[in-house]
């Protein structure tokens, strides 16, 4: 089971195992009780790629897209009617 940290709002931040099919948003701080929220760490980047950390570093915060900011795509024609038949 992976760890998940949450940042409880009385106490400190608090590392728990929890399974993968819990809800990971919130969860209950175990010195107080109180309902904390998931916080989102950044995996040790030192010594990689400059390159490459900014990329792991980048995608470590879930961004929110909604579907109108996706950019448009055209579908393409199918060309072959019958795409099994390909090369007959």
């Amino acid at each position: 089971m992976p760890n998940y940290t949450y940042n409880c709002p009385n106490c400190t931040e608090f590392t728990i195992r929890q399974s993968m099919n819990d809800n990971h948003d919130i969860a209950k701080c175990p010195q107080c009780g109180a309902e904390a929220k998931r916080v989102f760490n950044t995996i040790q980047t030192t010594r990689m790629d400059s390159k490459l950390k900014k990329r792991i570093e980048r995608g470590q915060e879930p961004r929110l897209v909604k579907g109108k900011d996706l950019p448009k795509q055209q579908r393409q024609p199918n060309k072959n009617a019958r795409p099994w038949m390909t090369g007959h």
